[in-house]
Formats: C-alpha cells, structure tokens, sequence
C-alpha cells in the first residue's frame, strides 16, 4: 500500500494536484515508515507546506525531528500460535516428503525489497532450467554435512576424519569423497536481525554487537555476507559483499518496529544463500538475532525447516530474551529452527552477554568440519533418511552437532533423461 500511495503522489504531482500529492505522502510515510523514500517523502511535504506559509517549512522540520522516548513493550513468548507450530513438528510430518519445498519461498515469502526503486519487490523466483542447483551434483548421489565437534563445550578443532563414524539410515557410508576443515571453504552468511517491536530496548545493543561479529567472522578473500532486517516484512539493508564497512553500515540502517515475520525471514535467507552462483562447495549459514516470537509468518516453522534442508543451509540462533529462567515456546522455536539444521540456539539470558555469544558463534562457525559421502543402498524416491554421527578424540565421546537427516532425491522422468 505504502508503494500505492508513492506512485499516486507522483501521479498527482505531474497534474499539480497539490493537495493530493500532501494526502498521498502523509499516507505513504504511515504506511512505511522506513521506505528508502521516506526522506524524499518528507521534502516535499516540507516544500508544500512553505509554499503554503513562509513559517510551515520551518514548523515542518521540526516534526521529523522529534524522537518518541523508547517504550518497553510487552513481548508474547508464549502464545497458542507458538505451541501449535511447534506441536506440528511431530517425527512423522517432519519425515515426510519435501516435494512442495521448491515453491515454498514463492508462495509464502515476504519480498525482499529492491533500493535501486520506490519500495518495488523482489519475490525470489526459480526457474525450471536451475532445477538441480539445490543439489550437490547432478549425477551422483552425495550426502554434504557440516558438523561442529566440542567437548564440555569447547570446540574440538583437530581431528582427523578416522575419528568419526557416520551412519546414514543405519548404513556406513560405501565411500566418503571429501573430509576439510570448514574454514578452507567459502563462507555464505545471511545475518538475520529482528527489527519488531519486541526488541526496542535492546536494539541499539544488539546492532553493535552484530557490526563487531560481522567484522571478526568474514574472510574478505574468501567470505561474503548479506545483511537484513525482519518485522512484519523481510528488508535487505545490505545485499552480499565482503567489506566489513558496507555490512556494518547495513546494519546500523536496520529500523525498529512492526511486527515479527521469524519463518518467512528464514525460508528467505535460506533461498538467497542457496541462489548466489557458487560452482564448488562453500557453507551456507544464517545467524539470527531474536527472541524467537513470530506472529506475522505467511510460512509455518515446519516450512523454514524444511527449507533450510532442501539448501543445505545451516541456522544459529541467539536469544535476545532477557528473562531465560524458565524456558518459553519462543525459546523452543529457536532450538528447533537451529538444531535441525545441524547448527546451535544460545540463550545469553542478559543484553551485556550476547556480545561473549556472538564471539563463541565466530569460533563454532570457523571450526566446523565438512564431509562429503556416498549413503549406502541410496534409493531416489524422496524418502527421509537419518543420519547419526559419532566422534571420539583420546578415548572420549564428543558432542557433535550436524544435521539430523535428508530427504533423498526423487527421481522423474525429466531428471532420467537431462543426466543420461
């Protein structure tokens, strides 16, 4: 709505309707108060008024000017939307098959928004010719893991790949192709922050914290990153790059309010990742900061994980939750989001730690291992398979975090004859 009403004031404008062009703006700069054309918006409307009395411009100015003192909102951790995403996620339905998982970004998405044009969208679209590019190759079946291995919590970072044991549907792998550290391979990072109503009086904090992460993870050689914000709707404040300065710029223009949009804000980063042109291996991640309520979603919680399988995508979450002494739905939702996809939830529990989280997350992400292998008795019909990995270093069990299985690919006609 708030593009309707831009486009209706420049429609107004060229007929010097100026009385329309004043409703119009004032209208648009409601609907969207942070739209990148909101400072031309209120230009104009400075204009107009001064052309109405030589004292307006002035009064005009002033207004823009004022700051609304923060407010501490009420924030719904726990709520029947929560508890009945999270009652879906039952080891049946989540087994299930993941055919619908193509479209899922399409349908259910928030748009990105598009800088380069007044508030114009972007639905992340797919075309049929790019049907294998969430696979890892088209023509042999391969598993691709990323896990990360610690002990007492602190990160194992030396061993070898003798150390582990993969059981894939109960199976050992017939061949394993690729054992590497993760920090030789390509970084894709989506950064994820909730910019709702939720987070207002912690939201300068946090944004600090994130330019400060931002600038120890990312190897400029080799890494690229994209910034965005989430509410009620998904705003890419700074698209991929590897320049520290542009990203944390991007982050100090994310804007406070609206509602929260968690699933769709995910199943979008995950789709992004998995769209840049990447030819070889890399490790797509995304890092959310949040509190885990989501109360604006066109997608389920079922969705954006089943998303992030289908891309292969990694998610670490840290709570901005201030009070964790009892755990809430929106806590649980984060775990889930996080630990399917192989990756971790942190709960800081107090503003003044979540900057200590963040550094811990740079170190999880950096000392991940990759592995790639061949499952035994591998049959393409789109069936879930588990996978269970075990790791020991000098005699000790360690904890391991990866993925907790795949949906296997489904073969068709159409695939039979593009790979023969």
């Amino acid at each position: 709505m708030a593009n309707v009403h831009y486009i209706a004031a420049a429609a107004a404008m060229a007929l010097n309707d100026f009385d329309s062009v004043e409703r119009e703006l004032g209208l648009f700069l409601s609907e969207d108060p942070t739209n990148a054309f909101v400072p031309t918006a209120r230009k104009n409307l400075a204009i107009l008024a001064s052309n109405k009395n030589p004292d307006a411009r002035t009064v005009v100015l002033q207004q823009a000017a004022v700051v609304t003192p923060p407010q501490t909102l009420q924030t719904f951790p726990n709520t029947d939307r929560l508890k009945a995403e999270l009652s879906a996620l039952d080891d049946e339905s989540m087994a299930g098959n993941c055919n619908d998982c193509d479209d899922l970004a399409e349908s259910d998405v928030s748009a990105e928004r598009n800088g380069n044009s007044a508030g114009a969208i972007i639905s992340p679209r797919r075309s049929t010719s790019s049907a294998s590019a969430w696979t890892i190759r088209k023509n042999v079946d391969e598993v691709a893991l990323f896990l990360a291995a610690s002990r007492h919590g602190h990160v194992v970072n030396d061993l070898e790949v003798s150390d582990f044991e993969i059981r894939d549907n109960s199976k050992a792998p017939d061949r394993v192709l690729q054992f590497t550290p993760q920090s030789k391979l390509p970084l894709r990072l989506a950064l994820l922050v909730d910019t709702s109503g939720s987070v207002l009086d912690r939201f300068a904090f946090e944004k600090r914290a994130a330019v400060k992460f931002i600038d120890k993870v990312l190897n400029p050689a080799l890494d690229l990153a994209f910034v965005s914000g989430f509410a009620h709707e998904i705003d890419v404040t700074q698209d991929f790059g590897a320049n520290s300065t542009d990203l944390g710029k991007g982050i100090e223009g994310l804007a406070n309010g609206g509602g929260t949009a968690l699933f769709d804000a995910v199943s979008f980063a995950c789709w992004k990742l998995a769209k840049y042109p990447d030819h070889d291996h890399v490790a797509r991640v995304v890092v959310i900061l949040s509190d885990g309520e989501d109360n604006s979603s066109h997608s389920s919680l079922k969705q954006a994980i089943q998303v992030a399988e289908k891309t292969g995508v990694t998610i670490y979450a840290i709570s901005t939750r201030e009070d964790v002494r009892e755990k809430a739905d929106a806590d649980k939702i984060l775990e889930v989001l996080a630990e399917d996809s192989g990756g971790e939830a942190m709960f800081p529990g107090d503003i003044m730690t979540l900057g200590n989280s963040l550094d811990k997350l740079r170190d999880v992400i950096r000392s991940r291992y990759f592995i790639a292998y061949s499952p035994a008795d591998f049959e393409p019909n789109g069936s879930y398979r588990t996978i269970k990995i075990v790791a020991e270093k000098n005699g000790k069990r360690l904890q391991i975090r990866s993925r907790k299985g795949y949906h296997a690919r489904l073969e068709t006609v159409h695939n039979s004859a593009q790979n023969n």
